[in-house]
């Protein structure tokens, strides 16, 4: 562990397909993006956080515990929209690891930042936000096996954006259904089983689809996996729902979907390079955040846990 001062990287990420199937061992598609979040930090008497990321406090402190470290004062610098549902808080996790723990593995880390997220909201998020923005690759999605912890890197086209859509649904996980929805897929409910089912053959067909270069497999597969979000998941909203059939309709879109917990939050679409103006014109008035593919805090770094 570092002495003195320490700076520490990792990005945000978007979840291609694969929603609501991690926390049941399934198969997901993440990638990290070019948002990243900056950590300088050093030793101190006591947890500090000084950031425009707001509630980080118990997060650093949930993380503290985890390492086994001595409190830190952290300055926070970022490009990753909190609230966005690109997953602010595990690249806050993320980076801290990074600068304290820079020997470890990208696994390593990010399943210790998993446990600390866990801590610090009481909510009980899988490990694919940690690993993607962990060991995440420029270029490349990550099919992520949630139950090994094995992955492989998929390539992404390079004539394809990533849009994240906010729907003006703000919400924190805890306040909504998210735990619920969990315990009924564990325990077999019959229609958020239908969705982790055909999800988890969804991955698979889009990592299929990535790597054969077919867009417009990759565009189906996200309709069909909003429409078993929206019907069998029950996790969508009218409001979002509105967002993404507009997104369905606009100029270079081939698919989008509602990413994340769910119950308001964001939606992900991708996009034919060249396109973003009329895109954003389409959807005017919803807030758009156009993303590439990039590296993660450890990447090209593997190991176990």
């Amino acid at each position: 562990m570092p002495d003195g001062q320490w700076v520490g990287r990792a990005p945000g990420r978007v979840n291609l397909i694969g929603e609501h199937v991690d926390y049941l061992g399934g198969t997901v598609l993440p990638c990290a993006i070019d948002r990243f979040l900056t950590v300088r930090g050093r030793p101190a008497e006591r947890w500090t956080v000084r950031s425009q990321v707001q509630g980080a406090l118990p997060y650093a402190e949930a993380l503290g515990e985890e390492l086994g470290c001595p409190p830190q004062q952290l300055e926070v610098e970022s490009t990753v929209p909190p609230q966005a549902g690109v997953s602010s808080s595990a690249a806050l996790l993320v980076a801290i690891t990074a600068g304290l723990r820079p020997e470890w593995s990208g696994e390593k880390a990010a399943v210790t930042c998993q446990r600390a997220e866990q801590r610090a909201t009481g909510v009980q998020v899988g490990v694919m936000d940690q690993f993607a923005s962990a060991l995440g690759r420029q270029r490349h999605a990550l099919l992520l096996d949630c139950a090994t912890l094995d992955y492989c890197l998929v390539p992404f086209p390079e004539e394809l954006l990533i849009a994240v859509l906010g729907s003006g649904v703000e919400r924190a996980l805890a306040d909504t259904p998210y735990n619920l929805r969990r315990q009924e897929a564990e325990s077999g409910h019959l229609k958020r089983l239908r969705h982790v089912e055909s999800e988890l053959s969804r991955v698979a067909q889009f990592a299929s689809a990535l790597r054969a270069g077919d867009l417009r497999q990759l565009g189906s597969l996200l309709k069909a996996s909003h429409r078993s979000l929206r019907d069998d998941f029950e996790c969508s909203t009218p409001q979002v729902d509105a967002i993404v059939e507009r997104a369905w309709s606009a100029p270079g879109c081939l698919g989008a979907r509602i990413m994340g917990g769910g119950f308001g939050g964001s939606i992900v679409a991708l996009l034919a390079r060249a396109s973003e103006a009329a895109f954003s014109q389409a959807l005017v008035g919803v807030p758009l955040l156009l993303c590439e593919t990039a590296d993660g805090a450890y990447a090209g770094r593997a190991g176990r846990p």
